[in-house]
């Protein structure tokens, strides 16, 4: 079934290719990643200095001074050759901060990267589906340049803007061919959480989408949670799949809305003391039959609820193998009203384990089909809470 197509390609891209959001810091602490080389551009030596000097008390492991020693921002972040820290120009980093806010100047749509340019994988309420863009459609141009040429965060820094002012965004759809669209940007609220209810016979589940984790999402995921069991659901799915990750604390809290007493992730950094996160002890639900649903596009933040929740036996994982993304990002604001995104730790799950190279992999297997009219993965999912339920 296509959910939000596009996220199947993320196992084939390059290092360094990301999806929208596809980050994980410190508490209250933003960061994305960009997808493409971008040109060198021309920034003050002051610039320089101020990241030298991040990158030298921040980094999470040691940096050869010769990297250091690269006369431009971007010969020491190419030097580095870690596709998790880049240099967000003013337009990136308040793009980034919008998203984690949970609301933004924009069309209403979520993207990741394809070949041709960028992949729609949902069309929220707002402007851009009144004019007719949906879920599969490839972006190829935007005002005129051709996406696929630009850097992720700068693609979606364009589409972004004034409310009130307008983008034009050139469609592929592939049973349509090329179409052009002229969407005028609104102020857009992004539901970070999508809910209903499951009927299987005479029992009830909750199925929770989680798409990202902004700030507050974990508050949201109680509140929906008792309103399913109001509602007379039995358990809950809790799918992650396509969710490219969000903030570290929200993470945690949303951990805490299940488990009433575990580890959730462990960190580490050549300038952090080692701290293990554990969850809050007053899990609104901790007994309720769970199931959480995962797949490639998994990533990051979600990769943590997944595993914690997993490892603590908490949930039963369903799904394909995850992202395998095992390091924490932070920001650092710029003079120049810029940002650098920095690695500053490395995480691993609450049983030591490492995914940075295999991801999680869940014992019970469940992909969906893009060529069928069903969610064969969410298919599965429902079985084995079926059988939570009644064991």
């Amino acid at each position: 079934m296509k959910r939000a197509g596009g996220f199947a390609a993320v196992a084939l891209l390059v290092a360094g290719a990301f999806l929208l959001g596809f980050f994980l810091t410190r508490p209250a602490e933003p960061a994305a990643q960009t997808a493409m080389p971008r040109p060198e551009l021309k920034r003050p030596v002051a610039l320089v200095e101020q990241v030298r000097t991040e990158l030298e008390e921040e980094y999470y492991r040691w940096i050869d001074p010769a990297v250091l020693g690269e006369p431009t921002v971007d010969g020491i972040i190419e030097r580095l050759g870690d596709p998790h820290t880049d240099y967000l120009t003013p337009a990136e980093f308040q793009s980034i901060t919008e998203r984690t806010e949970g609301s933004y100047s924009g069309i209403g749509l979520t993207v990741g990267p394809a070949r041709a340019g960028l992949v729609v994988t949902s069309a929220f309420r707002g402007p851009a589906r009144a004019a007719g863009i949906r879920t599969g459609d490839i972006i190829v141009r935007i005002d005129g340049k051709p996406a696929r040429q630009m850097a992720f965060e700068r693609s979606l820094a364009l589409i972004k803007g004034e409310k009130g002012t307008m983008v034009e965004l050139t469609v592929r759809r592939p049973d349509a061919g090329t179409m052009r669209f002229q969407v005028v940007r609104q102020q857009i609220d992004v539901p970070p959480i999508q809910t209903r209810v499951l009927k299987a016979g005479d029992t009830k589940l909750g199925y929770v989408r989680i798409l990202s984790f902004p700030e507050g999402v974990a508050t949201r995921l109680e509140r929906v949670t008792g309103r399913l069991v109001e509602l007379g659901a039995a358990g809950v799915v809790v799918d992650l799949r396509d969710n490219p990750g969000g903030l570290l604390d929200e993470a945690v809290a949303t951990v805490s809305v299940y488990l009433h007493e575990g580890v959730v992730c462990k960190t580490d950094g050549a300038h952090q003391d080692y701290h293990s996160y554990s969850v809050s002890g007053d899990a609104a639900f901790p007994e309720l039959p769970l199931v959480v649903l995962v797949d490639a596009g998994s990533a990051s933040a979600a990769e943590i609820v997944a595993a914690a929740l997993a490892e603590n036996g908490r949930a039963r994982l369903v799904g394909d193998r995850t992202f395998g993304k095992a390091s924490v990002q932070s920001i650092e604001p710029l003079a120049n009203g810029g940002a650098l995104k920095l690695t500053t730790a490395k995480y691993v799950t609450p049983n030591g384990v490492d995914i940075s190279r295999d991801g999680l992999q869940p014992k019970l297997k469940a992909i969906d089909d893009p060529l069928t009219s069903r969610d064969e993965a969410l298919g599965r999912a429902r079985r084995v809470a079926l059988r939570l339920i009644a064991s």
